[in-house]
């Protein structure tokens, strides 16, 4: 029989790929994002060009649309609709980019001098900061995450001295800019890396003329790179925009708020801790890493998406600087002292994972579209709604007003019959404050009916649990009166209002007792 010294190396590497399996798994639910990334493929595929104009909203909306995940888009519909393969194609690139991800960071870590022992402790920490986020159904930022430990992969290669990297650097740097605009985090990553190299120079060399020897090709990749920025369908018109969606304020987006007000403020701080604590240890000796830590850190506790950026960092950089310190020793030590009952606690857990990601079906994607009980953030569809109006044969085209959440899917499932007030685009396609007034619109806020008169609406898709859903729930006939408008369509998760002079062009349907099962794609 296998001794605990042979079998616990296996125990734990499936305990870690359980972990991923098993937090990828938590969220099938596809992206919103997801579905407006693939109708504008499917715009450029049938018109031969990039638009640059905005064809789905009749809204007001941006004179030039600069969609910096259009990249993304292509790669889901070339994977998903061109193929075939729908939703199988789509959940298996997920798990492929999840699992390459974090097999990433293990083996860079692994190559700093990370043993699997004290990887496989640290590791928790950074799937609970950045798994959830993610890890979904895809959303461009698992990309990103690709790409950047990528990057670190190519910074190694100049740190020995190897300079041929740069060949790799600027393709991917291209098509990185031209899926997501997170290639903003690779350039920080870069200019920290050159920042950094220079500082060593400075203090090994004390030498200006030396120190720029050393570090001159850093700065002209880091020149082209900057160039490079405009190698995209936009041009010059990417730049401008980036420097908006990086700087601009998004409060009524969950995701953008202070990672402490969101979720596990106490693993991040943990987290914080033992990277400031292997910061110490190391002193001048991994400056690179130590700023790299700091940056996303900082990222991090500023919006809760750039956990992710902060989680690949940190399990990349942190493993191999608490392996060369005490605490490093100390774990290498127990799990020298406790082979056998790590072997069978990791084997455990590896059981625990597999079995939740069977329980909540790791294989399914979902697109619920019917409130529950159980829900809490969880983006609704309006499959049912959508359905509804598929199978109208409207002569003209419909102008619905949407929630922010539900209009890519919309807009994917119905454009060019039905256009909508507003998608998850937000300063991709639509001016500042719109935003804003769709969600003061579903609140019920003051000034909500005005809006309807505001613009050529000639339909209302209205979530039965959002505030303006309740309020016309509790007393239809009054507010209905009032705006003018009925309802002609109704499920447990929206209803479909429209002015009452077009009531007869809308047959009335109730399917609040049925069971809607949304499709993808």
């Amino acid at each position: 029989m296998p001794s605990s010294s042979r079998l616990m190396p296996l125990a734990i590497t499936l305990a870690l790929l359980g972990g991923v399996l098993a937090v990828a798994s938590k969220n099938m639910i596809v992206d919103l994002d997801l579905f407006h990334e693939m109708a504008l493929y499917r715009q450029m595929e049938s018109e031969g060009t990039m638009p640059r104009t905005d064809a789905f909203a009749y809204t007001p909306t941006n004179e030039t649309v600069v969609h910096h995940e259009w990249g993304t888009g292509a790669v889901i519909y070339l994977a998903t609709v061109s193929t075939g393969f729908g939703a199988s194609a789509l959940v298996a690139l997920k798990y492929l980019l999840s699992f390459a991800v974090c097999l990433g960071c293990f083996f860079y870590a692994k190559k700093q001098g990370a043993t699997l022992a004290v990887f496989s402790i640290l590791a928790p920490f950074a799937l609970n900061l950045g798994g959830w986020m993610a890890f979904n159904n895809i959303r461009a930022q698992l990309f990103t995450l690709l790409f950047l430990v990528i990057l670190f992969f190519l910074l190694d290669l100049d740190r020995r001295g190897n300079r041929w990297w740069a060949l790799i650097w600027f393709p991917l740097f291209i098509v990185w800019s031209n899926m997501h605009g997170g290639v903003v985090s690779g350039m920080g990553i870069l200019g920290v890396y050159c920042l950094a190299r220079t500082i060593e120079a400075i203090l090994e060399t004390r030498s200006p003329q030396k120190t720029l020897q050393r570090v001159w090709h850093l700065i002209l990749i880091g020149i082209v790179t900057l160039i490079l920025l405009i190698v995209n369908p936009y041009g010059w018109d990417y730049v401008p925009y980036l420097i908006r969606a990086v700087s601009m304020d998004r409060p009524l987006i969950l995701e953008w708020r202070p990672i402490w007000e969101i979720r596990l403020p106490l693993i991040y701080g943990i987290s914080v801790l033992i990277a400031a604590y292997a910061i110490w240890r190391e002193g001048r000796t991994s400056i690179f890493e130590s700023m790299a830590i700091l940056l996303t850190a900082y990222l991090a506790a500023k919006h809760y998406r750039h956990g992710s950026l902060y989680a690949v960092t940190w399990a990349c950089m942190v493993p191999p600087m608490i392996e060369r310190s005490g605490l490093g020793q100390e774990i290498k030590n127990m799990f020298d002292n406790y082979r056998a009952q790590i072997t069978v606690a990791a084997f455990s857990l590896a059981m625990i994972a597999l079995g939740y990601s069977i329980n909540v079906r790791f294989w399914e994607l979902k697109i619920p579209n019917q409130i529950t009980s159980t829900q809490k953030h969880e983006i609704i569809y309006p499959v049912g709604a959508v359905e509804y109006l598929s199978h109208q044969k409207l002569e003209d085209q419909l102008n619905l007003f949407v929630p922010f959440s539900a209009g890519a899917f919309v807009q994917w499932k119905l454009y060019p019959q039905v256009k909508v007030s507003i998608d998850s685009r937000y300063e991709v396609a639509y001016p500042d404050g719109a935003i804003v007034e769709n969600d003061d619109f579903y609140k019920a806020k003051d000034g909500w009916k005005a809006t309807l008169n505001r613009y050529d609406t000639h339909a209302v898709l209205i979530p039965v649990n959002s505030p303006l859903g309740k309020l016309l729930a509790q007393n239809e006939s009054q507010t209905a009166k009032e705006i003018g408008w009925k309802s002609v369509y109704q499920d447990r998760g929206f209803s479909i209002y429209v002015p009452k002079s077009d009531v007869a062009n809308f047959p009335q349907l109730d399917r609040t007792d049925e069971m809607i099962r949304g499709v993808f794609p």
